[in-house]
C-alpha cells in the first residue's frame, strides 16, 4: 500500500510538497560538507570562544581608554576580584563604591547597569544603594548606564528613584 493512497485529498499538496523540497535539494551541493553531531558541536564552541576573546579584547581596550592603563597592566587586572576594588578604593580607577564594605563596585558605564540590576538581591538598604548609584553616575557622566525609566524619572525632576 502506498501513503498516497491514504492521503486524503488529490494529492496536490504532496506535489506541492515534492516539488519544494526537490528546490530544495538543489541548492545543496557536492561540494556542502555535512558535520557530525561531534564536530558541529566543536564548531560553535570555537565560535563561543572566539566571541569571548573578542568581547574580552575590547572592554580591555575600553578599560585602557577610559583608565589610561596599558595592556598589560589590563591583562594584569582581573576586573571581578578584589585588586579591581582595591584600584578603585586608592583612587588608580575613577568611580566608587554604592554598598558598604566595598560592595557594588562602579568604575563604569556597564559597572552602574550591573550594580543597579543587582541591587535587590543584596541584603542592604535598596533606596541607599540606588541613592548611590545615581549619585556616581551623575558624578563621572555614567547616566547611560542607569536603565530608561530611571533617566526618564530624572528628566521629569524627579530623584529617579522607583
Amino acid at each position: 500500500m502506498n501513503l498516497n493512497d491514504t492521503y486524503a485529498g488529490n494529492g496536490a499538496r504532496m506535489a506541492a510538497n515534492k516539488k519544494k523540497r526537490g528546490r530544495a535539494e538543489l541548492l545543496v551541493t557536492s561540494n556542502d560538507n555535512y558535520l557530525s553531531a561531534e564536530d558541529a558541536m566543536g564548531e560553535i564552541f570555537a565560535r563561543k570562544r572566539a566571541r569571548g576573546k573578542e568581547f574580552r579584547e575590547m572592554k580591555m581596550a575600553d578599560y585602557r581608554d577610559r583608565m589610561g592603563l596599558t595592556f598589560a597592566e589590563c591583562e594584569d587586572y582581573d576586573f571581578a576580584d578584589k585588586d579591581y576594588r582595591l584600584a578603585i578604593k586608592e583612587g588608580k580607577m575613577k568611580g566608587g563604591f554604592a554598598g558598604e564594605g566595598m560592595s557594588f563596585p562602579i568604575a563604569s558605564p556597564e559597572d552602574v547597569r550591573s550594580a543597579w540590576s543587582s541591587v535587590g538581591r543584596s541584603d542592604q538598604n535598596t533606596d541607599k544603594i540606588q541613592k548611590k548609584i545615581i549619585q556616581l553616575a551623575r558624578k563621572h557622566n555614567w547616566m547611560n548606564g542607569l536603565p530608561k525609566s530611571v533617566l526618564d524619572r530624572i528628566k521629569k525632576g524627579g530623584s529617579g528613584l522607583p
